[in-house]
């Protein structure tokens, strides 16, 4: 009876792990795993607290409880962005496989008013007009410009948006991926002024190298990607995006996207590197504060 006892003691003892926080594995510079405190938690992505500075586009592998069901799992995930607080880091995780939406792998999602080359406001008609034209053009049975893959793109692109409950459904989920993605800015610094119009130039930076770095084959933005994901109007940023291209570190190309330049690569690499100088040496301080 007493061993029975003892055995159940043991039972009862035994660590119960943390529903509030993740295990990171694979993570650049850190000697075995790291523990994270989940700050949020979606179907593509989380937010988190670590003792450890993250690198940015690092690969990690989170472990974790990553779904509504309770159970434990694993799953890939991408650092999208990353800064410094007083005792430690919060860090951006868009989760590139794994638990996802539905229950699918948390892979990219594809922007369909880009593969139909129309703006998120377009009406039904136009939608249906520029399809019209486009599957014309890249049909496998069109010897001059046929594209299988293109024509299979546009085709799914034309059946989310020609509806409108999928219509509604697909513009939720491409925000929510958006912001997990590409949650680098802070909107309340998005008014007028010079330290804001510094924010602003930060910001479209990091927008375009991040972009640039994740998907090669596509290395820039529009203006209304910009004004979304900064959650600042465009007039607001006319100014900024001069600056940047007066100076070489962001070019406009000739379909009228924004791409960053190899001497904008440089310089947002320079920022963050003088950043983390800052931050290293800020860090000390307000511990010793919150310590006394």
């Amino acid at each position: 009876m007493s061993e029975v006892s003892e055995r159940r003691r043991k039972t009862r003892q035994k660590p119960v792990r943390n529903p509030h926080q993740v295990t990171l594995l694979n993570v650049p510079g850190a000697v075995g795993e790291v523990q994270a405190k989940i700050l949020d938690l979606n179907d593509i992505g989380l937010g988190i607290e670590t003792e450890c500075a993250l690198e940015l586009n690092a690969i990690l592998i989170v472990k974790g409880n990553l779904s509504h069901d309770g159970a434990i799992s694993k799953a890939r995930a991408r650092v999208v962005r990353t800064e410094a607080i007083p005792g430690g880091y919060r860090s951006g995780l868009a989760l590139e496989s794994g638990p996802g939406q539905n229950g699918k792998s948390g892979e990219a999602v594809p922007d369909y008013y880009e593969v139909l080359q129309i703006s998120p406001n377009a009406d039904p008609d136009m939608i249906h007009r520029v399809y019209r034209l486009l599957a014309q053009r890249y049909h496998p049975d069109n010897t001059s410009s046929g594209d299988e893959k293109a024509f299979r793109s546009i085709t799914d692109a034309y059946e989310t948006l020609s509806d409108p409950e999928k219509r509604a459904a697909y513009d939720v989920h491409l925000h929510a991926y958006r912001q997990v993605r590409w949650k680098i800015f802070d909107q309340r610094q998005a008014a007028m002024g010079k330290l804001a119009e510094k924010s602003k130039r930060k910001g479209i930076l990091e927008l375009l190298y991040t972009q640039r770095c994740n998907e090669p084959e596509k290395p820039s933005m529009n203006l209304h990607e910009l004004e979304d994901l900064l959650g600042c109007p465009r007039e607001h940023l006319e100014f900024s995006l001069w600056y940047l291209k007066e100076n070489g570190l962001v070019v406009r190309m000739d379909n009228g996207r924004f791409a960053v330049t190899a001497k904008g690569v440089d310089w947002a690499e320079k920022e963050e590197a003088a950043e983390r100088l800052r931050e290293d040496r800020l860090l000390p301080a307000v511990r010793d504060v919150q310590a006394s």
